[in-house]
């Protein structure tokens, strides 16, 4: 481990993954949802110039995703060309917003390799899983797919950025 992660763990007594990649993950996961949830509200006001990017900001991802359909569905007549990005890019928010809601309910657990890791429990269907580095790898890929329609229906609305 470099020094400068360690000197970083030694600021918390908690128990901590050694992986560093884990932790590298987790904060990818965490970071890059926070940057799709803010890219989702420029481009619901590049559609929608009434809106207020703050006010937006303010509101949870939920919130912003049913704003985002919204604007989605009232934008078909100017822009009938981004309708179906923009349904499959909310579908894949909704889908990540589940999922970040899995790791950020986490709890730390020490598993059977005896390793430090979050584990779920999901109360709908009473099913436990960690959140290991394949879900968080799958997420990180899904925050690129979302990513990748946003830049489509920016290309769209906003073609002179």
């Amino acid at each position: 481990m470099n020094d400068t992660l360690l000197n970083i763990k030694k600021l918390t007594r908690l128990a901590l993954p050694t992986d560093d990649t884990y932790l590298y993950r987790l904060g990818i996961a965490l970071y890059g949802f926070s940057s799709i949830n803010s890219f989702m509200t420029e481009i619901i006001c590049h559609i929608d110039k009434v809106k207020d990017r703050s006010k937006l900001l303010d509101s949870g991802a939920s919130e912003i995703l049913k704003i985002f359909r919204k604007t989605a569905e009232n934008a078909k007549q100017e822009y009938p060309d981004i309708y179906d990005i923009m349904k499959k890019t909310g579908d894949l928010f909704e889908y990540i917003n589940e999922q970040r809601t899995d790791f950020i309910h986490a709890y730390p657990i020490t598993n059977k390799k005896n390793e430090q890791i979050l584990h779920r429990r999901k109360n709908s269907k009473s099913k436990y899983f960690e959140i290991d580095n394949i879900f968080l790898d799958k997420f990180i890929s899904k925050l690129h797919d979302i990513s990748y329609g946003l830049y489509e229906i920016r290309k769209i609305v906003r073609q002179d950025l």
